[in-house]
Formats: C-alpha cells, structure tokens, sequence
C-alpha cells in the first residue's frame, strides 16, 4: 500500500471523527441482531502466475444499519483455497509482549512485518485504521500453526493460522474481537516477499500510521529476500475465498459468504523433479522385512522464482517378488476412519497395535520436521489392504489414506497415494523430503524376493501443474540368504494312540523351511491297515462341497496352517476366528470319496474368505492301500502369498480312524510336487502296538451243490465268518480233497489283465460271484469272480473277487496243485496271500457248477466224507489251522 493510500486513510479517520464528535453511535435494536451478517468478500492478487510470490489482498463487508453493524462481531475466520500457500518460517518474528509494549504502537522488528490491514470500525464514531500486520511467534501446543498480529483501535489483535483438516487450507481467525469497537470492514494485503524493496514505504510502526508521521524514503529490510505467500500450483481449480463471521450476540448464527479467488495461470512453467529411494531393512532372501523409502522435492525458493508444483499423487511398485508377509497379521490392529478422526480437526486414536511405521516430513512452512505414524487401515469392500498417514503436531491433524494394490497372480504390490477423493488428489502443500520406515522384525509387513539379486521399484508422482507425471526406477539388493530355494519337506505323521485294532485320531503335519520352493499339490500314502469307518458319516453333498457350505455332522477332522516367512509365522485359525473343518465328501476326480478342508482366511483385522479345497481318497483295489490327493493348493488369495511353512490336519471323528492289526513297520510317505517342479518324499515310520494281544477266531466252511458223482461240476459254496475286534485275515489257504481237480475243459477263456483293467472281461470267465462285508462299510462289497490270465507267472490262471460298491477291492488267488508227502494224489490249492489287513465279518464265495464249474469230481461224493485243508493267518501272525468235511447234499440228507 503506498504512503499517500495511507495518509488519506488516516486522514479519512480523522474526518470521521470530527464528522461524528460528539454524537454516540447507532447501534442496532435487539430485533435486527438477525440481520447480521457478510454483505460483500473479495480477494484479489498482485499476479496470477501460478508458483509466483505475489502480494495477496483479501477483504469482506459486513451488513450495516446506516453506519453501525447490525451486531457487533466476535470472531472472523477466512478460509483460503487450498494451494494458497504461506511459510513464515524464513520471516522474522514478533512476540505478544513486543506487539503490545505500548498503547498503540509495538515494538516488533520492521523485518517481522508482513503485510498492512485497513480496519473500519465504530468507536464511538466512524474510524479507518490502516495497520502493519506481523508476523508472530505462534503459541505452544495446540492446533495453531502460524499467527499474525496488529494493533486494533489501539489494543493488540491476534490472527491464528489453522490447517482445515479436510482439504488441507489455510483457515485464518481473528478471536474474541473488541467488544466495543463495532467492526464494519476490514481490507488486508500480505506480501508474497515481506524483505523485498517495494514495500520499504509501508515498513511503519502503528503509531506512525495513526499519524502519517513515516520516515522519507522507507524503511529498509536488514534480513534476506524470503517468500512469505506462494500462489497455487494447480491451473485447472476453480477456487473461491470463504469469510465466516460470528457476532456476539448471535454466537450460534453464524454468517458465511464466499467470493471467486483470482484463477491460477501458467502452471506450465512449473517444475517438478521428485526423486525416491526404497530399500528393504532386511537384505536376506525370502525373509520379513520393514521398508525404507525417501522421497525428495526439490523446492524453488528464491523470491523471484516459482515455487515447485505440489505433488497431486503418487504411484510406488514394489519389485515383483516383494509381497505381503501373511505373518504380519498375527496380533495385528487396523485403525478406522472414526478412530484416525479422518477429515476432523482432532488427534487421531488409532490403536497402538495397527501401527506398522513411522514417518517423517521436511515441511518448509513448518518450524520442525513432522513426526507421525504409519497404522493399518481398517479393510473396507473394495479397499482391503491400505494404510494411513497420520501426524498430530504443531497443529497439524494430517490423515492421509494409501491403497495397496496386489496383483492377484503374483503378488506385487502398487502403493497408490491418490490423496483425498474431495479434493481430486493429495493436498497441495508442498515438502522438501517424506522418509516413510516401515517397521521390520520377525513380524514385518513385507517379505523379501525369494532370490538374491538386484530388484528395481519403479515410481510415477504426478504433479499438481497438470504436466506428464515424473517416473523413474530405484534399486534395490537382495545379497544375503542366497542359494536357498530346495525342496525338502518334512513329514511327522501318526496315531495318536497306536494300540492295534483300536480307534484313533489321525494326524500328520508337513513343514518346509524359508526360502524353499512353496508346495503345489500333497498325495498322502497310508499304511496297510490304516483304515476309516465310513459307515454311518453322511457325505457332504455335492452342491455345496465347493462352496465348503458342508454340514456338521459331515466333519472328521480339522486342519491348522502357519503361513509366513520368519521365525514367527502365521497360525490359522486364530484365537477368536472361525474354526478349520475337514469333511467328508462324495466321489471326486476318480476317487470314490473326498475330503473337503475349510480354512476361514481370517488374522488380524482381515478376512479373506473360506479357502476350500478338495483331496480326492483313492484306494488301491489290489492292496486296499489308501492315497489323499489334494487340488492344487492356492498360491495367493487376494494377491497375499500362501507359503506354507506347516500344514497341520487331525482326522478326529470318533471311532473314525483305525489302526492296523498288524504290528510290523511301516511308513506314512507324501508326495509332494513343488511350484517349481520339484517333486519331494518325506515319510515318517508308523508301527501299531499290542497287537498280539488280539485274538483270532475265524471260521471258514465249504459246501457243494450240486452233481456229486463222478466227472460231476459242483458249485461250491465258501463262508469266511470272524467275530469282531480280531486281529484282521492276512492269508486263506484251501487245499481241496483228491476228489476234485480242476476241468480243463472249462479254463480255455480266462480274461487277461487287459480286459480286466478295461472292464471287459468275456462272460465266460465268469466262475460266480462274492459278497464281502465289513463294519467300516454301510453296504457290503459286492462283485463277480474270473478266472484271470496271470501272463505266465503261473501255470494256471488266478482266481480273481472284483468286488465293488463303496470302494472297489480285488481279492487274487493262485490256483495250483500240490502234492502231500507221501502221497502220489495231487490236490487243487488256492491260496489268497495278500488279504488287506482290514475288518471283515463275512465273506462268501459262490462258484458256479455245471456247464461253467472249474471243478470236476474225480469219484462220487455222497459215500464218505471228504475234507478239506484249511490254514488262516492273522495279521498279527496267528494261525488257525482246520481240516473240515465238504457239505455235500447226498439225496435227502447233507
């Protein structure tokens, strides 16, 4: 403002004054308090470069009855749009005492000076003060970040300088204004550079402008040229000025008017050269990490310069191999919008434990570095992974949230800082550096690539001027934990009681260290005589064994995961989370049961779902050996990598699993195929006890029906019956009477294995049927018996159960003919020497006679009996050893 604008304004008072002595002013009647309010709000700026120093003039009107306000006013509270910048640190300062060390007059330094005010009051009359305005020391603590202050109708007056917590701008609040002055207008001009010459004549005390009494020529700054005021960097913002006035009277009815600010130009000329740094704390392969990332702005602050463009967002991908560490979530918190106080102006109240870093920012319009915290966010739909950015000092509630993108594939992380979704972007206040640390230790947020080397991130920041956004890469090193990546499980697998034909829970657990290949599919191969009762589990159905949506009763088991790189991984489920389950299910892929695993995906403040997948239970027909072979496992959910460290499953039905009768060694074998090809077999020894103890009781009878003389075909009739809770069959030796021989005219088409596998065996193989029942099983195994080419192994072809019904299990005996010692009478022998070690309380073969019986009577079987030779061996090596005589019906009698 130049002298002679000053003078006429304190000559303008003076008139005032006179014009009005004597006569007391005309206050409102208590009726019209209402009509207080804003009548008229302007801005205007020296130029509207966009990043220039300019001076800024702002001004605002109240509502009058002929010369007095309707009310007298209390507070006024200009809110500047959001990228009108100030940085009164480079300015010199003015203390409280200082500015009102006498009546009115000051004595704050000349170079604290930033600006002229031009105040129209009634007190008691008209009056036009025209005052410096200064910058102050702001106070302590609090949510002031800046003050100004001048002398008002001679007592000093304060101008607190705010941050809105929701765009980020500049709120300026003159507070608890004199009662008894009658504030009508108010016009205030800051200087964009308060040192520079041009304002030398307006550098005056506030006595020398009640008076107009000013030194020729000015006063000289002594301090350095410094920007105060920097003009938005954004040309594309319609911004507005905002004024808010509260009247004494009316304290609960505010006024608010706002007016157009000058638009920003010229954008195009701005720089924008940031640059970043991202480096791991921990520089091990395939480990828990904490990041380190600085980002640097160079700012323009020379005073004829244009100050750097505003960051509008920012876009950080972290090399491909650096994902999500799922142990990080163990114990961890997520702070929500309410509690970080999101868009208020309050100290955020995240919880202690979603506070995964911290962060610093170099602020140039701040007096000390701004110190905060990095917490997790809580998950929202849409919006599951993400953070935010929270400081509460020197009067600063910063609250700005981050997005973290996973490819869903691999895992790769994009940080997102697209700002605030009001304002279009981050705010637009500008930073020389922002070091961003998150934390490391066993628990860290991130894991390393799982091989050494060099990894770059690569960075996109935008700017707010509107030019292309500024990319570039910065590296990385991986250098230690090198060479790992084999692939060698481990497998503990067992009874949990062995006791030998006993119930038992079941459980195994595979686990695989840091740094090996993640395990694609798992086959678990069962002993002989691990078994399960079936009968009486209802399957899950079908329809919802996808989904996992399996009924209760369904359940045998449930599973325990720890995920995870580290030495604490992460254990699913956790305390207070949904239950794991194991059911049972239906044919699947082959096989003629399934199991169907559940795993609610739920730590810390995530849940990512029911991971579900299905293991088809094949049982080999020959052995009755029993193999679990899962789906594919997943390798990500929601773009977090799965590395499955231990895979804990405990098949704990009731009376569900059971124990072999046999007590030799065995073993418990996975194969396991690796995402990288790698195929590993752990095994774990598993030997059942006490099986001697088991008792052994079979009872085995033949019968002939049929012809009975001589050449005759009988058919022949076998009944293997044995109590319960024995030691299970191991082998059935039949040796026949010399009566009977095998007809040659009846084995001349036996069906070949080819046929057998394929399902296709010709009619006349067919010697009968067999029907098998066991208590594991709700329906008995049912299937014909062939006569079986063996390929030369034997001189005569097998004789073969194909049994089928909830499993499908063959039974082979070898047919030949012995001779006993001191006999010349050779005998027909079958022998079943691989029975499964598995429970069966009957077993019946029908052979057909006749046309299509093997066997042919060599004399007559009615006139004396005829026995048969009988050996059984149990499991646990006890024997039964029995000479029966064959039922034979003879006429009327057996």
């Amino acid at each position: 403002m130049s002298r002679a604008l000053r003078r006429l304004g304190a000559f303008g008072a003076l008139a005032l004054a006179l014009g009005a002595a004597g006569s007391a002013p005309v206050w409102a009647a208590s009726e019209e308090f209402d009509k207080f309010g804003l009548e008229e709000v302007f801005a205007g700026l020296s130029t509207k470069q966009a990043g220039a120093h300019a001076d800024m003039t702002l001004g605002f009107k109240l509502t009058r009855n002929g010369n007095a306000p309707y009310a007298l006013a209390k507070d006024i509270a200009i809110k500047l749009p959001p990228g009108m910048i100030g940085n009164p640190q480079g300015i010199p300062r003015c203390t409280a005492d200082q500015l009102g060390s006498g009546p009115n007059d000051s004595a704050c330094p000349f170079d604290s000076q930033v600006g002229m005010t031009l105040v129209r009051v009634l007190e008691p009359s008209p009056l036009v003060v025209n005052e410096p305005v200064y910058n102050m020391v702001p106070p302590k603590g609090g949510d002031v970040v800046a003050r100004l202050g001048f002398i008002a109708v001679g007592y000093p007056a304060f101008v607190n300088v705010r941050i809105d917590p929701v765009d980020y701008s500049v709120v300026s609040t003159v507070e608890g204004l004199n009662s008894s002055s009658g504030l009508i207008e108010a016009t205030t001009t800051l200087w964009g550079v308060p040192a520079s010459p041009a304002h030398d004549e307006d550098r005056i005390t506030p006595k020398e402008a009640s008076t107009g009494e000013t030194p020729p020529g000015g006063r000289e700054a002594h301090v350095p040229e410094k920007p105060f005021l920097s003009n938005p960097t954004d040309c594309s913002l319609q911004r507005q000025l905002t004024v808010t006035a509260t009247s004494y009277q009316l304290p609960d009815r505010p006024s608010t008017l706002s007016a157009p600010f000058p638009p920003i130009s010229g954008c195009g000329k701005l720089d924008f050269a940031p640059s970043l740094t991202a480096l791991p704390t921990n520089p091990e392969a395939a480990a828990p990490t904490g990041l380190d990332a600085t980002l640097r702005i160079p700012q323009d602050e020379t005073p004829g310069g244009l100050a750097t463009s505003t960051m509008r967002s920012a876009r950080v991908a972290l090399p491909e191999g650096m994902t999500i560490n799922p142990a990080a979530a163990d114990g961890l918190a997520a702070c929500s919008a309410s509690q970080v106080g999101y868009g208020k102006d309050e100290p955020s109240h995240c919880p202690p434990a979603a506070k995964i870093g911290s962060v610093e920012v170099e602020v140039p319009a701040l007096e000390e570095t701004l110190r905060g915290s990095v917490y997790q966010r809580t998950p929202a739909p849409g919006h599951l992974f993400g953070f935010w950015v929270v400081s509460d000092e020197q009067g600063v509630h910063l609250k700005l949230p981050a997005e973290i993108q996973t490819n869903p594939l691999t895992g790769q992380l994009t940080s997102d800082f697209s700002g605030i979704e009001s304002l279009g972007g981050l705010p637009q206040v500008p930073f020389d550096e922002l070091r961003l640390r998150i934390f490391g230790g066993p628990r860290a947020p991130l894991a390393t690539p799982s091989a050494c080397g060099t990894y770059r991130t690569h960075y996109s920041f935008s700017p707010w001027s509107g030019k292309p956004p500024a990319e570039g890469e910065t590296s990385m090193q991986i250098a230690q934990g090198c060479g790992r990546g084999d692939f060698a499980p481990k497998l503990q697998a067992g009874s949990l009681t062995p006791l030998g034909g006993h119930f038992a829970p079941l459980v195994f657990t595979l686990t695989r260290q840091d740094g090996e290949a993640n395990p694609q599919t798992i086959a678990l191969h069962l002993p002989q005589g691990l078994l399960a009762k079936l009968k009486g589990v209802p399957l899950c159905p079908e329809a919802v064994a996808t989904s996992g949506s399996c009924p209760p009763p369904s359940k045998i088991g449930s599973i325990a995961a720890a995920t995870g790189v580290g030495a604490d991984p992460l254990w699913i489920p956790q305390p207070g989370k949904a239950p794991t389950a194991v059911f049972l299910a239906g044919p699947y892929k082959g096989a003629p049961y399934s199991a169907v695993s559940v795993v609610p995906a739920q730590a810390g403040p995530f849940d990512l779902g029911l991971v579900v997948n299905r293991a088809g239970i094949y049982v080999d027909p020959e052995s009755a050996l029993a193999t679990i072979r899962t789906d594919p496992l997943p390798q990500f959910l929601e773009g977090v990598p799965v590395t499955y460290r231990t895979v804990h499953v405990e098949v704990s039905r009731k009376e569900f699993t059971l124990n072999p009768t046999s007590c030799a060694k065995k073993k418990i074998t996975a194969t396991l195929t690796a995402t990288r090809g790698q195929v590993a077999e752990p095994s774990d020894g598993f030997q059942a006890t006490h099986c001697a103890k088991l008792g052994y009781k079979p009872k085995l009878t033949i019968s002939f029906k049929g012809d009975t003389k001589r050449t005759g075909n009988p058919a022949v009739r076998a009944v293997l019956r044995q109590k319960p809770h024995e030691a299970n069959t191991k082998a059935v030796t039949v040796i026949l009477p010399p009566s009977e021989f095998i007809d040659q005219a009846h084995i001349n088409n036996p069906c070949t294995r080819v046929q057998f596998a394929a399902g296709r065996c010709p009619k006349k193989s067919v010697l009968g049927h067999a029907v098998a029942y066991s208590p594991l099983l709700g329906k008995p195994l049912r299937g014909p018996v062939y006569f079986r080419s063996n390929g030369g192994e034997r001189e005569l072809p097998d004789i073969v159960a194909d049994l089928h019904g909830p499993l499908h299990i063959t039974q082979v005996g070898y047919v030949d003919a012995v001779t006993r010692k001191g006999s010349e009478t050779s005998r027909v022998r079958t022998r079943f020497l691989h029975v499964p070690d598995a429970p069966i309380t009957k077993f019946v073969m029908n052979l057909f006679g006749g046309e299509r019986g093997l066997l042919e009577n060599s004399r007559s079987l009615c006139p004396v009996p005829h026995r048969a030779m009988i050996d059984l061996r149990a499991q646990n090596d006890r024997s039964r050893a029995t000479n029966p005589a064959i039922t034979v019906r003879c006429g009327r009698s057996k």
